[in-house]
């Protein structure tokens, strides 16, 4: 065989596609790609950065613009960073990272098979100071973040197989004080949804105005959130394995915060399946702040409500 006929061999093999489209100024894509990968990213404006890494099968998309305040030149200083390192003989893994505004931040690490990443921050090219960061090992892994507004942040790390997390958080406009939301699983088949929504209380970032932290490790746990209002603090620790909350052989965690100033702490452990079968649902409602904390260790429920 020719060394013609093998350099083409190689070129097929490796079927990388990468699309820059950039208009403004100060605009900076940097793709790397090696295997057979796909890579989209749309900039406008003024000093956006997107930088793309991409090794094994995987698709990324990058959009970065901005409208704030009905400046249609804003769209500036918004950073999006892809890592995506497909394990072998996995599948396709996708990133999709949408930003609109000024300022805003998302990081997605994918390393694994199979995994999805959807990152989106800002609302009518409207949003500001969003920080969202995504990192996932393993297999099948989703995870879901939709920020509008100003200064919401979120942290999600998944490492295991078919876990899930979706968060919403809604801040007001005008650089009021945002969410905060630090999310980890590790294990299989574990779920979380949150959803934070909040209204400006005058007080330092993130001295509370929601809040938020949720810790899972084992397999089949599961915890829903809810917050709304100002100065919500939600604390939720899951340990467990070979655990299933559809059957009852599981941490289960649902808590509703609605007011202001209502602090929930859940922590729940079980080391087996014997052990298993913990269960809480805390949902509180007022003006003035309620505070709830509930400790479990196997084969446990535990309800609170409380409301003024």
């Amino acid at each position: 065989m020719s060394a013609a006929a093998l350099f083409f061999g190689a070129v097929v093999f490796a079927q990388n596609t990468s699309d820059v489209k950039q208009t403004g100024e100060s605009n900076i894509a940097t793709v790397n790609q090696a295997g057979n990968n796909t890579s989209d990213i749309d900039q406008e404006f003024t000093s956006n950065t997107a930088t793309v890494d991409q090794s094994g099968i995987n698709q990324s998309t990058v959009n970065q613009s901005g409208n704030v305040g009905g400046n249609s030149a804003s769209g500036m200083n918004n950073d999006a960073d892809v890592d995506q390192e497909t394990s072998q003989g996995g599948q396709l893994q996708t990133s999709d990272i949408q930003q609109q505004g000024d300022g805003n931040y998302a990081k997605a690490m994918q390393m694994g098979s199979d995994n999805f990443s959807k990152i989106q921050q800002g609302t009518n090219q409207n949003a500001e100071q969003n920080s969202a960061i995504v990192s996932q090992v393993g297999e099948s892994n989703t995870s879901r973040v939709k920020q509008t507004y100003d200064n919401n942040s979120t942290t999600i790390s998944q490492m295991g197989d078919d876990n899930f997390i979706r968060t919403r958080q809604i801040a007001k406009p005008n650089n009021t004080e945002g969410n905060f939301s630090t999310l980890s699983q590790s294990g299989d088949n574990n779920t979380i949804k949150s959803k934070q929504v909040t209204q400006s209380s005058g007080v330092a970032m993130f001295a509370f105005s929601n809040g938020e932290f949720v810790s899972q490790s084992g397999n089949y746990n599961e915890s829903l959130l809810d917050q709304h209002g100002d100065n919500n603090l939600s604390i939720v620790d899951q340990s467990g394995a070979s655990n299933n909350g559809l059957d009852g052989n599981s941490n289960y965690s649902d808590v509703t915060q609605d007011g202001s100033l209502n602090i929930s702490g859940v922590n729940q452990s079980s080391y087996g399946a014997i052990e298993a079968n913990n269960s809480a649902v805390v949902s509180q409602s007022g003006m003035l702040g309620n505070l709830s904390s509930i400790e479990q260790s196997g084969a446990n429920s535990a309800t609170v409500t409380q409301m003024n």
